[in-house]
């Protein structure tokens, strides 16, 4: 029997098969085929998946609230699911040149870096943390800059003189979009850092440290 939590706002299940959850994990099992079509050179078809796996990223968020589906699973696959996107078309620009490794270094490191502290003060007993404010602009400032640059890579191919040569200025706005992402992706790190260090302190002074 699924169970629920939460307030007069929001009816937290703890159910698995959700039809929010199901848009998840099929945006996850489409990552690999995006990354095998667009290292392959297939890049048109490689945008169309993308295109489908962003799309989904807002799907699956307001599925869960018009159906009253929000699960504790689901609060946690969607914003991993959106970890393994980023990571993965990064990775995969710049494996092509499309983006910078630094940049993409800088961004995945500050992910590398969040997930395995949360895991670890997650054992510690701390409550989950929820996305602040910074994280919220700076995921969508990734996911803007990362479809801008998108855009730019089908014009490159699209084989219309006009368009090829308008990606590169497409391409640059892009990458400053990622530029944006990732000054505020390690400005909300910081948050985050600052809020677990307050939380480690209240926890020593109940003496559960």
């Amino acid at each position: 029997m699924a169970g629920a939590s939460g307030d007069d706002e929001e009816v937290v299940l703890n159910r698995v098969l959700t039809a929010p959850n199901l848009i998840s994990f099929a945006r996850l099992l489409l990552v690999p085929v995006f990354l095998l079509l667009y290292v392959a050179g297939r890049v048109l078809p490689a945008m169309i998946v993308l295109g489908v796996v962003g799309t989904s990223d807002f799907v699956d968020g307001f599925v869960a609230r018009a159906t009253g589906q929000v699960s504790v699973l689901g609060k946690l696959l969607d914003p991993l699911a959106d970890r393994i996107v980023i990571i993965a078309v990064l990775v995969a620009y710049s494996v092509k040149g499309t983006v910078p490794w630094w940049l993409s270094s800088v961004i995945v490191a500050r992910d590398a870096i969040i997930m395995v502290a949360f895991a670890v003060f997650e054992k510690r007993g701390l409550p989950r943390l929820p996305v602040n404010r910074t994280g919220k602009r700076a995921t969508a400032a990734l996911f803007t800059g990362m479809g801008v640059i998108s855009i730019s890579v089908v014009m490159k191919v699209s084989g219309v003189a006009g368009l090829r040569s308008a990606a590169h200025d497409v391409r640059v706005t892009g990458l400053v979009l990622l530029g944006v992402g990732a000054v505020l992706y390690w400005a909300a790190g910081f948050l985050y850092a600052k809020e677990i260090r307050r939380l480690l302190d209240a926890k020593a002074g109940d003496g559960g440290g």
